[in-house]
């Protein structure tokens, strides 16, 4: 070890000064302070992220196909069922489930509300949603009652509903004359979910697809199909645009498809770079004010030193050293401290969220390796750049001035 590294190393870890030792401990905790809030700020927002995009895949598909000519907010299409694309057509994906939408009025003994009546087949229900259920009834009393129909706890709530009671559907369903005429149906509860989305939750319900399909203008018609990837590997829109019929069909991935949730998430990313810009200066200031303290307070030493023969660039590594060893121990401990945190939150569940507000029940976490090396990176190195600036003032000492400083 060179002198220079030593006297640094004696000067953070067996300095007798209190003065020093605490403001040595204060770099190392604004430093530790910022690399955690860093850590633990990308990993919840990823972990968010993340978790709300799983969430509308497991209910939407990774891809939706519908037609063509639909318009955002106006009720979907109907599709003729020649049209709909055969397994062997798309191979990448392992699950296509096909769906149409109905808006209907849901009808219950003393409330009534709207809703989207969304008809599939009870398996793909099961597959899309099992893991939204919250209540169910046994098969045995299920495959008895036809038809059935799942409702969002939200809807359960509003209309006072349960499993294994019936209310009343009521379509709209154009006759020969053109009139709109209403066509009501009685259903049987047999499962309540809760997504956490409210644009799924508060009006979406799913029933059998050929009940939907009978009041539909169009037989066997669908209105979309939803598909699941095969694996994780990126699909390009175009590919899978060519195995569909042109100006009839169109494939849009689950972010087009939600296009408000997609959009605010994205926002959170912009919230995400202001906490790091932020912890960044204050890691830096800290840094680079305390430092300079302690290359004040050393400018007895600083004169001797140089009295002594050792010249400007050996005293400037003196105290680049020290503050390398006070980022290096802050990085260590805010690191410690934000995975502590992060792997708490990801096995107790402690810190929980409204689900009305933030789609999920509790803080979800993603502890990325990556994430954090670039955060140590860019702390290191951003501190030991503001550093420099603080060590040129020994440059402006003369060995006079500085041994009768006091």
């Amino acid at each position: 070890m060179s002198w220079v590294k030593f006297i640094a190393y004696r000067f953070i870890w067996f300095e007798n000064q209190s003065f020093s030792k605490n403001m040595t401990l204060l770099a190392v905790a604004a430093v530790s302070l910022s690399v955690a809030t860093m850590i633990v700020t990308i990993a919840t927002v990823k972990g968010f992220q993340n978790g709300i995009r799983e969430k509308i895949v497991k209910v939407h598909g990774n891809f939706i196909i519908d037609h063509a000519a639909n318009v955002e907010g106006a009720e979907p299409l109907l599709i003729a069922p020649e049209y709909l694309p055969s397994r062997s057509d798309l191979p990448q994906f392992k699950r296509m489930a096909i769906s149409i939408s109905k808006a209907c009025i849901v009808k219950a003994e003393d409330d009534i509300d709207g809703a989207i009546a969304k008809g599939m087949l009870r398996e793909d229900v099961e597959y899309s949603m099992g893991d939204f259920f919250r209540y169910q009834q046994e098969a045995k009393h299920r495959e008895s009652l036809q038809p059935w129909v799942y409702i969002s706890q939200t809807l359960a709530n509003r209309l006072k509903l349960d499993t294994g009671q019936l209310f009343t559907m009521v379509f709209f369903v154009r006759d020969s004359s053109g009139q709109q005429r209403p066509r009501a149906v009685r259903v049987n509860i047999v499962g309540i979910y809760e997504t956490g989305i409210e644009e799924i939750d508060k009006q979406l319900l799913y029933t059998d697809i050929s009940l939907v399909q009978k009041y539909s203008e169009i037989k066997g018609a669908f209105s979309q199909i939803e598909c699941w990837q095969a694996n994780n590997s990126p699909l390009k829109l175009s590919e899978i645009s060519k195995q569909l019929t042109a100006g009839v069909l169109r494939v849009s991935d689950s972010s087009q498809f939600n296009r408000l949730i997609y959009d605010w998430l994205a926002i959170l990313n912009t919230n995400v770079w202001i906490i790091l810009v932020l912890m960044s200066l204050v890691a830096i200031i800290a840094m680079s004010t305390i430092l300079l303290i302690l290359i004040v307070e050393k400018t007895s030493f600083i004169g001797i030193s140089q009295a002594m023969g050792a010249n400007i660039s050996q005293i400037q590594r003196i105290f680049l050293w020290q503050s390398g060893f006070i980022v290096f121990a802050g990085l260590l401990i805010g690191d410690a401290i934000a995975i502590s945190l992060c792997l708490l939150q990801e096995k107790t569940h402690w810190l929980s969220l409204n689900q009305e507000v933030y789609f999920v029940k509790y803080v979800m976490v993603d502890i990325n390796v990556m994430a954090i090396l670039i955060v140590n990176s860019s702390v290191l190195l951003a501190s030991l750049l503001a550093a420099i600036v603080p060590v040129q003032w020994i440059k402006r000492m003369t060995p006079t001035q500085a041994i009768r400083f006091q």
